[in-house]
């Protein structure tokens, strides 16, 4: 996890810690003495990256250029070191387990001075030095925060580069622990949670979109003139517009959501981190930013306690099943509800209009009705209402088979299979209308637990 720092094998002259402001020309630097090292080393494959302060913009810094050489043939390795020896270089350090070198080359006080350190490619001795460099360059409140210390260790330790180099170890662990928690558990928890919050709420606005354009359709009847008629079907188009791109953003924030529920099921189930590109596709796909929400956190998401393995997965499925199950079937309850309060309101329009008035006039509202129950119809009232009822009984399904799962002793076809099944059923499960989770968390928790404790009393049995 931490960085090394060039305070190995230092000259006496080099002991001062010396902090000089940003210098542009440092890139320039790096760039003739990369070019300097591969032309000694013409046969070598090999990356070289410029790392350490010199590297990020405004930073102050030591005036010695960090470098760090990924090299691909460890086997060739001390043939390059020899390389660079004819070059000025000496060796400072050995590290065997790691495995990495350290090399300096300190010249004349009118001369550069470098630091190469030496290791295999995506090692995680060298990736670390890239990270925080990265980190840096992507946040100037960062790079002011790290200048600050630096150059309050530089005054209390000015002639002491061993504690000056210690204390800066622990700004630099803090900002890469800080780093390997964005793809925590916890931390796609509270991602997965505010991508679907922002999903639902869309979808609330999907509906009355629709049904803003139903009454324009019924609208429409009533009136006279080209005029009019142009400036509803106008109204009408916009309306649409509107509701594609909220059907959109929906898909975005559902498919962000839902990459950070596998990622989670992988990390926390089988204690799987996916690779480094899906890891950023991932972490790309996030919108809503999550600063000010409270952060979720693993034992409060998962009543599980199993170490990661194939029974821990099936149990955050099992768990997961159930939760969503409930949701589904509420939610479709609520639907069920609208759609009937909204046909009653209907039929008491049209028996009102029947008993009142004239002929003429009961056309004109009869065609604006029949407007509004096929808009209805078609519209996400009745779709979601049949959604979720259709998604409740496959997540049941699911969450029965656990128990077969868990009869064969969860093996690993078995366990892998329901992940791939949950994933997909979840996927085409509409998002849960906002507020029902509130609703539902005290009486799911009690009832969740209640169920694990008659599943323990059994198994004692």
């Amino acid at each position: 996890m931490s960085i090394p720092e060039s305070s190995c094998g230092f000259e006496p002259a080099m002991q001062v810690v010396s902090i000089f402001k940003h210098n542009p020309a440092w890139k320039e630097t790096f760039a003739r003495e990369s070019e300097a090292i591969r032309a000694i080393a013409t046969r070598e494959n090999f990356f070289i990256d410029h790392v350490g302060s010199t590297a990020v913009d405004d930073l102050p810094s030591k005036p010695i250029i960090d470098m760090l050489v990924s090299v691909h043939h460890w086997s060739t390795v001390e043939k390059f070191l020899e390389e660079l020896k004819k070059i000025g270089y000496r060796m400072k350090e050995y590290d065997k387990e790691a495995p990495r070198y350290f090399l300096t080359k300190y010249q004349s006080a009118n001369l550069d001075c470098f630091h190469i350190h030496i290791c295999r490619p995506n090692d995680r001795w060298g990736q670390d030095m890239l990270v925080f460099r990265d980190e840096l360059a992507a946040d100037q409140g960062l790079v002011k925060e790290y200048a600050e210390l630096k150059q309050t260790l530089a005054r209390a330790h000015c002639d002491d580069l061993g504690k000056y180099t210690h204390e800066k170890t622990f700004f630099i662990k803090s900002v890469l622990h800080k780093v390997e928690r964005s793809f925590s558990v916890d931390h796609l928890l509270t991602h997965q949670r505010s991508e679907l919050d922002e999903a639902q709420r869309i979808q609330i606005k999907m509906i009355f979109t629709q049904l803003a354009v139903a009454w324009v359709a019924a609208c429409s009847v009533f009136l006279v003139g080209n005029k009019y008629l142009l400036h509803a079907a106008g109204a009408g188009l916009l309306l649409m517009l509107l509701w594609v791109h909220y059907s959109q953003r929906q898909q975005r924030h559902r498919s962000a959501g839902d990459q950070a529920r596998r990622a989670v099921l992988l990390i926390s189930g089988l204690d799987k981190v996916p690779p480094a590109g899906q890891k950023l596709r991932i972490i790309d796909g996030f919108e809503v930013s999550t600063l000010g929400r409270p952060r979720a956190r693993e034992e409060d998401h998962f009543a599980s306690r199993e170490p990661p393995g194939y029974k821990r997965l099936s149990e955050l499925i099992e768990e997961s099943a159930y939760w969503t199950r409930d949701l589904q079937r509420f939610s479709a309850k609520i639907m069920t509800i609208i759609f009937i309060v909204l046909m009653l309101f209907i039929v008491c329009a049209c028996g009102v209009a029947i008993s009142s008035l004239t002929s003429e006039t009961l056309i004109d509202l009869s065609r604006a009705l029949v407007a509004v129950v096929v808009f209805l119809i078609s519209s996400d009232i009745l779709g979601l209402l049949l959604a979720y009822r259709n998604s409740a009984t496959t997540i049941d399904e699911i969450f029965k088979r656990v128990e077969s799962v868990a009869a064969r002793k969860y093996t690993e076809s078995d366990v892998l299979l329901l992940m791939v099944d949950y994933n997909a059923a979840i996927e085409k499960a509409p998002a849960v209308l906002p507020g029902v989770f509130k609703l539902r968390n005290k009486t799911l928790s009690q009832h969740w637990r209640a169920y694990i404790s008659t599943k323990q009393t059994n198994a004692e049995i």
